[in-house]
């Protein structure tokens, strides 16, 4: 019998967008996924705030103010029952299990430490992108990104595209590897109406991921044992550094 497919969503105060939130819903409630939803207050950011220095400057006007620890707890409290009404509203009427939590740390160190889930980073919120929101949407013809690493957790990742594409959520797929694909894999990806295309990459470590050029909205998918070989450094500065959204597949 196969095991209940579980979804950890990593989410703090630059990830959160109704877009993101409703496409990761529907694409649970096609893979009949549980979600989880997990939100990190930055210990970084909390540290920082209560020092004397510390000032932060408006986007909009420009004007600097104190970075106070108080503030600062207040606004994440804020950001973190946004996410928790928009997730389990959008569960509700999709119909899929939802949980939420809030945890103090950092975004990717924190989401790898829970076992037994898919962990989905719904990627940050830009400036430029902030009319086309990362992530794959609950319509069709969003690309997708798979890399291939010969893992028995690779397999798992191929079914999540095959039936993800087979309900209409997926329409462009690029398989990223070092090496040839070996012919099987190919011939598994195949779905009437979904593009295939083959990329070959000089390397698959998550640490290039950021250098990759890839159609504005893909999603990449890959194996959550590839992060292992980060260093705590690398995996604390990722997600700020990742222009996409990313599905880890454990």
């Amino acid at each position: 019998m196969q095991a209940e497919r579980r979804i950890l969503i990593a989410l703090d105060a630059l990830s959160i967008t109704e877009a993101s939130l409703l496409s990761l819903v529907t694409m649970a409630r096609w893979l009949n996924a549980s979600l989880a939803g997990l939100y990190i207050e930055d210990s970084r950011l909390l540290a920082v705030a209560g020092l004397p220095f510390a000032r932060e400057i408006s986007s909009l006007s420009g004007e600097e103010r104190l970075l106070g620890r108080e503030a600062m707890i207040r606004s994440s409290r804020m950001a973190s029952s946004r996410a928790q009404q928009l997730l389990e509203q959008l569960s509700s009427q999709q119909k899929v299990a939802c949980t939420f939590h809030i945890e103090s740390g950092m975004l990717a160190p924190c989401a790898l430490s829970h076992e037994g889930y898919d962990i989905y980073f719904p990627g940050r919120i830009r400036t430029s992108t902030r009319h086309h929101p990362p992530g794959l949407s609950s319509r069709p013809s969003q690309p997708l990104v798979l890399v291939y690493d010969a893992s028995p957790q690779f397999h798992r990742a191929l079914e999540v595209v095959r039936r993800l594409a087979v309900n209409g959520m997926v329409s462009d797929v690029t398989l990223l590897s070092e090496t040839a694909l070996p012919p099987e894999i190919a011939d598994q990806l195949p779905v009437d109406g979904v593009r295939v295309h083959f990329q070959r990459v000089e390397s698959i470590h998550p640490g290039d991921l950021p250098c990759l050029r890839l159609p504005a909205g893909s999603l990449i998918m890959m194996s959550k044992m590839n992060f292992e070989q980060l260093s705590a450094t690398e995996l604390a500065d990722l997600p700020d550094l990742l222009p996409y959204p990313l599905m880890l597949i454990a």
